[in-house]
């Protein structure tokens, strides 16, 4: 057995059996796996023969751990955040869907499993991951997320791209060029942040993580990931903090000179054809716009929706071309509406939206009430960017049922009750500071005044 998948397990059993005590292990080993996925590894390979299904192990051991340590894990007197609240109603109309729409197949049973597991993990998170160094230990992990998805790429052999464009590195939902830059993309504003702090050694690796999932995003050539970044970038400079405006435009520069230089034609050669008239149009982005229309008139006929997982299996029913069944919908609302049907995207873009209030509200909450709030501001401002990429790529990549995504969404419950936590520290410290100047008055009052 290689060395390699010794260490892994090591690490795996060591971080489950420990997170039976300390569940922000678990959080960080099931984001782990999550961006690792040992099963499609060559080190991963030879496991393959104990059958362990990495992702369960370790959400059921989170899941004790976090009820065993209900008491300590500061998460506030309400047990559900409004967004958990919405993302609950979410998973709800997924089964009703189940229920009213054509009948059940594997694939229903597939995404109905996936997200029952997305779920449960989002909303263990946003219970345990609940203070600053919780979410600076998350932010750190993300970066070296993307450094290692970066490394990947880096090293992925010739068989792993397709049409020029990079394959099959991560888990099941990078596995296409789309997913992998859309991911990465959303990853860079927490680099940025691990990268403003003031130790060398953070710097380097930050430098290293942007270096290499930059190189990544440019192998992928993806159009969406592409579009999504552009407008993260510009929306980047109103959201940061005024105070780190300059430094923001500055990283946004360095890494447009850095992606220029990475740059090979085969990726401008792609990008040129978002701009292109309806004539050079390539067929990829012209059938898009005829699986949307045939998605309408699917909803037509049904409107709550021809049930979770059935989407690629009727569309070919109502599109104009034969070599369009069996498609994606390439597009996460247009998915969303035609399997959940209206409710179930009325209630998704809800949940979007509870997600991105709570994080306006926090920022004025953070400058109004917190003394050194600035990290605080940095998760906000990241956050925001990495809901932005998602949202705008989902307008022409089907990312709804993709576990990255959802992380982001509940993100924000995790921040407020970091704050909140914050805020009743500050306060405790006002009163213990004020106590002690009490005691100080009432062991040496000032001299009275000469009669």
């Amino acid at each position: 057995m290689p060395l390699r998948s010794i260490a892994f397990m090591a690490y795996f059993l060591g971080s489950s059996a420990l997170t039976l005590a300390v569940p922000m292990i678990g959080v960080i080993c099931y984001l782990t796996l999550y961006h690792v996925y040992p099963e499609t590894t060559w080190w991963g390979s030879s496991l393959k023969i104990l059958g362990i299904r990495y992702s369960y192990v370790c959400g059921l051991c989170l899941g004790i751990g976090t009820i065993l340590n209900m008491n300590r894990l500061q998460f506030g007197r309400r047990f559900l955040h409004p967004i958990e609240w919405m993302c609950l109603i979410v998973f709800l109309t997924m089964l009703l869907s189940s229920a009213t729409g054509f009948y059940w197949t594997n694939r229903t049973e597939f995404f109905l499993d996936k997200m029952a597991k997305v779920f449960l993990f989002t909303f263990m998170m946003s219970h345990v991951v609940v203070t600053r160094n919780r979410i600076w230990q998350l932010t750190v992990l993300l970066c070296l997320m993307a450094l290692y998805l970066g490394h990947e790429a880096k090293i992925a052999p010739p068989g792993a791209f397709t049409k020029n464009r990079l394959d099959g590195i991560g888990g099941p939902d990078f596995r296409e060029s789309a997913g992998l830059a859309i991911h990465l993309f959303a990853l860079m504003p927490f680099i940025a942040i691990v990268f403003r702090q003031k130790k060398v050694w953070f710097k380097l690796v930050a430098f290293l993580s942007a270096a290499y999932a930059m190189n990544a995003i440019l192998l992928c050539r993806a159009r969406s990931a592409f579009v999504a970044g552009i407008i993260a970038g510009v929306l980047a400079i109103w959201y940061i903090p005024r105070r780190h405006r300059r430094w923001v435009i500055l990283v946004l520069a360095c890494g447009a000179i850095g992606g220029i230089v990475l740059s090979d034609n085969w990726f401008w050669e792609r990008m040129v054809t978002i701009f292109s008239s309806a004539e050079e149009r390539d067929r990829s982005a012209g059938s898009r716009l005829m699986i949307w229309q045939a998605a309408i008139a699917m909803v037509k006929d049904h409107p709550l929706g021809v049930g979770i997982g059935h989407f690629s299996q009727y569309i070919g029913q109502y599109a104009p071309h034969a070599d369009l069944a069996n498609r994606d919908a390439h597009n996460s609302y247009i998915l969303c509406l035609a399997e959940l049907g209206i409710p179930g995207l009325l209630v998704y873009l809800a949940a979007l939206a509870v997600a991105w209030r709570t994080l306006a509200r926090l920022n004025h909450r953070v400058r109004r009430e917190l003394v050194n709030g600035d990290l605080f501001e940095l998760f906000v401002f990241a956050n925001r960017l990495a809901l932005l990429v998602y949202a705008v790529a989902g307008l022409f990549v089907s990312r709804f049922y993709t576990e990255g995504a959802w992380i982001f969404v509940m993100l924000p419950a995790c921040l407020e009750r970091a704050v909140s936590n914050e805020i009743r520290a500050q306060a405790r410290e006002d009163l213990v500071l004020q106590a002690r100047l009490e005691n100080a008055n009432l062991l040496w009052p000032a001299a009275c005044p000469a009669s």
